[in-house]
Order: structure tokens, then C-alpha cells, then sequence
């Protein structure tokens, strides 16, 4: 059985029907299909943990910073030989305001706090 739109586009006088997009593209232009997944969650964004914090534009903890990143450096970038230096840097942003203040031992920096204690109680 043979389709009635060639028919009834000759019989109007007109050139051979084509099916066209409901929408016109340019000539050479693409046209990109997007598949919907009805079944997959949608991506839900969430704040950074500790929210957001100040950058350091006035270079307060720049020193830290550059200590830190030398020890990584010199150590190959393994971050648990460079943790004195993290801390100290962390401690240099708490101090001034550029992040909030949190517990050392909350930031996994309790067996340092506790070896400067023990230090100070053989002295």
C-alpha cells in the first residue's frame, strides 16, 4: 500500500514532498538529539563542607602556604609526610579569620596536638 503524501503533494501541483524537521536548521548545522532518563536520580548540588571561606589577598598565611607546598614538592607530593606543615597553615587561616575555627583533632591532627603536649610536659 503506498502512502497518500506523495499523492496529494502532486496532486496540489507542488514538488515532491519531504519530510522536514518542525524546525529549520541552516544548512550544514547538526542536529543533536538528547536522550531523557526518567529513571536516574537528578544531580542535587550541595554547599562545601565547611562552607565558603575568604581567599588570602593579602598574602597572611602566603608563607605557610609556600612551606607546605616546598614539602610536598621535596617529598614527591605524599601529603602524610608534609601534615606538620598543613596543620601550621591551617592554623595560620584559623587564627586570622580566613576559615572557621575547628577543633585540630576534628581536622585529623590529634597525634600532632598530642606530641607538642607531651613535649612540653617532659620540659
Amino acid at each position: 500500500m503506498r502512502s497518500a503524501l506523495p499523492e496529494a503533494c502532486s496532486v496540489l501541483g507542488r514538488q515532491p514532498c519531504a519530510r522536514r524537521p518542525s524546525h529549520s536548521l541552516k544548512p550544514g548545522t547538526a542536529v543533536m538529539s538528547t536522550a531523557m532518563n526518567f529513571g536516574a536520580k537528578s544531580f542535587q548540588p550541595r554547599p562545601p563542607d565547611k562552607g565558603s571561606f575568604p581567599l588570602d589577598h593579602f598574602g597572611e598565611c602566603k608563607s605557610f602556604k609556600e612551606k607546605f607546598m616546598k614539602c610536598l614538592h621535596d617529598n614527591h607530593f605524599e601529603n602524610a609526610l608534609c601534615r606538620n606543615e598543613s596543620k601550621e597553615y591551617l592554623e595560620c587561616r584559623m587564627e586570622r579569620q580566613l576559615m572557621a575555627q575547628e577543633p585540630l583533632e576534628k581536622l585529623g591532627f590529634g597525634d600532632l596536638i598530642d606530641g607538642k603536649s607531651e613535649a612540653k610536659n617532659k620540659s
